[in-house]
């Protein structure tokens, strides 16, 4: 049954109320691959929107039947998102038993690269054989099961899904100097992702006294505490630039930024994502304009960990959660001349809902005078300003510009199920039943066809005054 006509016999049950469900287990999943009932397909790609398209393949399980499964051996209430780069959904649909296997690894390049170059990834093991522990703690209103084993398909078959049916990237398949034309098909998501420069706690202090915003870092913690993004300091898309690009003098301490008395001898530490990541390449385009321009002069080269020096470190991590450890990390160093790091996330990313406290060590900067989280009202009535809550009001406006639009791709050799779940989730995303159902950091392109509130005539409005009509390297051009 395709996943559109489940979705309707799904509602359609649920509306008659006959519909009991339970989180699937291991046992039911080999139950119904013995059966042969049993639905299963394989995504990978971007890590930053991870939650989002967990969220998208959410919408068509019964209710209470979702189960999460990952590799991580994390014993604390965590989201997909958040599990590691190994992860994996099961639910029912309709009663039948459905799961799609997530890869994350290295990043949206790996949305295209198993069929275009023949990259071969790993993911969970069958989840029936794939000795999964029952964490203690999950995921509100979801079972979550750890410790899960890998396989390698092509070098290890078990008999399930041996490669992605496609998946999602942060930015069209073009800016990693691909043509994907050949090996299946690839479109417009009409959805925006709004990302952010993100620094460990005690720079983002350090900044602010810097920049006159507070006198000293302890006045900061008392008349702070709660990291207002009105009090948030500032950075520029030139400083951010000349940190991150590989030959810079913004590298050899922290003193251009926060002055000599606070930022001499402090090692400058990049937290960057490894080249084939969605992150990597929006940060890429968007500051450094490569590979937008053409020739040496017209674009730059981003510092890589081959680049570092005692007094300059760059590491490339192959998913957004191991940027927030490693952020996280930094900040709470021993050492107070390795405090300072930063780095690039998603803005589905919020530090103040993390369920890890080795996750949440990041605080996000105002970039060119606009911070991604502005707002100021709570017309949701939640008692959260709304700007923070979404985190895309100043990209819906055109004033915030680190705003990138996203792609999916299903391959020609995908399996039936993964062909219809794909286009289903990247529907779900760019044009949601429920216009209040839009995860935070995203917003929608005016071009979708959504029927939700545009611009700023809402404080709730999801839908972007413009958009970049595909090309991230184009200039937004607003019609609202």
């Amino acid at each position: 049954m395709q996943v559109k006509q489940l979705i309707l016999a799904v509602a359609a049950t649920l509306a008659a109320g006959s519909v009991i469900a339970a989180p699937v287990t291991p046992a039911q999943i080999g139950q119904a691959r013995s059966a042969g009932t049993l639905q299963e397909t394989w995504i990978s790609g971007a890590s930053a929107p991870t939650f989002n398209i967990f969220r998208g393949f959410e919408l068509g399980c019964d209710a209470n039947s979702v189960s999460l499964f990952s590799n991580s051996s994390s014993d604390t209430s965590v989201r997909p998102g958040s599990l590691g780069n190994y992860a994996a959904y099961a639910c029912t649909r309709g009663g039948v038993v459905s799961v799609v296997y997530h890869t994350v690894f290295d990043g949206s390049l790996n949305a295209y690269a198993p069929h275009v170059s023949g990259t071969q990834l790993q993911r969970l093991r069958r989840l029936e054989n794939a000795s999964c522990a029952v964490a203690t703690s999950a995921f509100p209103g979801h079972v979550n099961y750890k410790s899960c084993t890998l396989v390698n398909p092509a070098a290890t078959p078990d008999g399930a899904i041996a490669k992605p049916a496609g998946g999602f990237s942060d930015v069209e398949a073009s800016l990693f100097g691909l043509d994907v034309a050949a090996a299946g098909t690839e479109v417009e998501a009409n959805v925006g992702q709004t990302f952010g420069v993100a620094v460990s706690i005690p720079l983002y202090r350090a900044l602010q006294v810097a920049q006159g915003i507070y006198a000293t870092v302890a006045a900061a913690n008392t008349a702070d505490a709660a990291f207002s993004p009105a009090n948030a300091p500032n950075i520029s898309s030139a400083q951010y630039s000349s940190i991150v690009a590989r030959e810079s003098g913004y590298q050899t301490d922290w003193s251009p930024l926060v002055g000599e008395a606070q930022g001499a001898g402090k090692r400058v530490q990049v937290e960057r994502r490894v080249a084939s990541s969605g992150t990597q390449a929006s940060s890429n385009a968007h500051f450094l304009k490569s590979p937008c321009s053409e020739g040496a002069a017209a674009n730059l080269a981003p510092a890589a960990a081959t680049d570092s020096t005692p007094s300059f470190v760059v590491t490339e991590h192959s998913g957004s959660g191991n940027v927030k450890t490693a952020l996280t990390a930094r900040g709470n160093d021993t050492n107070v001349n390795n405090r300072f790091a930063i780095g690039v996330l998603s803005m589905e990313n919020n530090w103040r809902s993390e369920t890890a406290p080795a996750n949440a060590g990041y605080r996000y900067l105002k970039l060119d005078g606009v911070h991604p989280e502005a707002g100021s009202v709570d017309a949701n009535g939640n008692g959260t300003a709304d700007g923070i809550e979404f985190a895309r009001n100043t990209a819906i406006n055109g004033d915030y510009g680190f705003h990138i639009e996203m792609r999916s791709f299903v391959a020609n050799t995908a399996d039936a199920f993964g062909a219809e779940l794909i286009p289903a989730i990247t529907s779900a995303l760019g044009n949601p039943a429920n216009c209040s159902d839009v995860p935070r950091g995203l917003t929608l392109n005016p071009l979708g066809g959504a029927a939700c509130s545009t611009g700023s005539s809402s404080e709730l409005a999801v839908v972007a005054k413009g958009t970049r009509f595909g090309n991230n390297c184009a200039p937004q051009q607003l019609f609202f």
